[in-house]
């Protein structure tokens, strides 16, 4: 038997109540899919919008100007005081050539541009790209947008124009999209292997050829999607498939969305037996109290971003006949209650659920790995329910 693994609102999560989510979960994987961007210029984004994920744990690897990761537990302590931060976004784009993935520092900057909501500013836009220059974002990165290859590489006035073609994608992404998002807490022993992951899909394109977008088998939801897989959330799916066999890997962003919804915040509660089976094969299971699914509305329109209207792809997806035709926003209004969005509201719900596992409990599960996560995941549901 593998050793148990340990741990350590309804549309708009407020800051405080995120704060509280990160106070009982200080590892977890979160998934978003957003919508099209628009420019006020009348300049669009693809239909299929985009994919990243957030993972609370993991830190940018400041020892390398090269983007890479770490645990946060393994910064030192004047790296961590120079460049403050708790988790990271990791986003993919079709425009990188010899990176898969940048990491974005902390998730306020990810989600909206360390800014409060409201319709952002040409002076906001300057202030983002300086702040994410001097985080060392772009460092290093080839982009192939027209603009970049026509400016001196890693230059100040490089580095600013990378930023700006990527705002609202790879940081910022409310300020353009509007984000529908699936967090799921994770053990802190699956950090390294999801660490190692990432590092090793970009290294394989820091010297040799570079990385090639594909719309259908190589894309920022095949990435999150073996990302999540690496923390032994999910089975993984094959990249670059050729000829008919990529039809059958292939991963949209809204669908993935699905994906992850479908089996952590909206999968029936586990029985005794099959709670056993996936901790003694994995550790953990991604069903469990603190999977929510969770809404950000775009930011308002402002200067830079018209987001009125805002469009994006959802497949049908044959593996789901009950959902074959089920799109983010039916989602969103069919599940999105109290117990699948707000941390107490889910707290209570499963300490109902883990303490009816612990009372069926035979003499022979008493004392077992089984019998120390229901206590522990009980004891956790009533640390989140009493917390301010």
């Amino acid at each position: 038997m593998k050793r148990l693994l340990s741990f350590l609102p309804l549309l708009v999560i407020s800051a405080v109540a995120h704060a509280a989510y990160e106070d009982h979960f200080p590892v977890y994987f979160e998934y978003c899919s957003g919508t099209q961007w628009k420019l006020q210029n009348g300049e669009k984004g693809g239909i299929p919008g985009h994919g990243f994920t957030y993972i609370h744990g993991l830190c940018k690897d400041y020892r390398s100007s090269y983007p890479q990761v770490i645990p946060c537990s393994e910064v030192s302590p004047e790296l961590r005081e120079k460049y403050p931060h708790d988790g990271v976004g990791v986003s993919l784009d079709k425009n990188f050539s010899n990176v898969m993935w940048v990491a974005v520092p902390g998730r306020d900057l990810t989600f909206y541009g360390e800014s409060e909501r409201k319709p952002i500013t040409h002076a906001d836009v300057q202030k983002v790209i300086q702040r994410v220059i001097d985080l060392k974002v772009f460092q290093d990165v080839v982009h192939k947008g027209e603009k970049p290859r026509s400016l001196p590489f890693n230059s100040p006035e490089y580095l600013e124009a990378v930023a700006d073609e990527t705002l609202g994608t790879e940081y910022a992404v409310a300020w353009a999209r509007e984000l529908h998002c699936a967090r799921i807490p994770a053990p802190v022993e699956s950090l390294p292997a999801v660490a190692k992951f990432l590092n090793e899909s970009n290294n394989q394109y820091k010297e040799g050829p570079g990385y090639e977008w594909s719309k259908v088998s190589d894309n920022c939801a095949h990435l999150a999607i073996n990302s999540s897989h690496a923390m032994g959330i999910n089975d993984s799916i094959k990249t670059s498939q050729g000829g008919i066999k990529k039809f059958f890997n292939m991963a949209l962003p809204t669908n993935t969305f699905l994906m992850y919804a479908d089996l952590s915040a909206l999968k029936k509660k586990p029985s005794l037996r099959k709670l056993e089976k996936a901790l003694n094969n994995n550790g953990f299971t991604p069903v469990q109290v603190g999977s929510i699914i969770e809404n950000h509305p775009a930011f308002p329109s402002g200067e830079k971003f018209n987001t009125d209207d805002l469009k994006v792809l959802t497949a049908p997806r044959p593996k789901s006949p009950l959902k074959f035709l089920a799109t983010p926003e039916k989602y969103e209004k069919k599940y999105m209650t109290p117990q699948n969005s707000d941390l107490k509201a889910n707290a209570e719900m499963w300490q109902a659920h883990y303490q009816k596992l612990i009372d069926k409990l035979s003499i022979e599960q008493k004392g077992s790995v089984l019998e120390q996560y229901l206590n522990e995941q009980l004891e956790l549901t009533k640390a989140i329910i009493v917390a301010p």
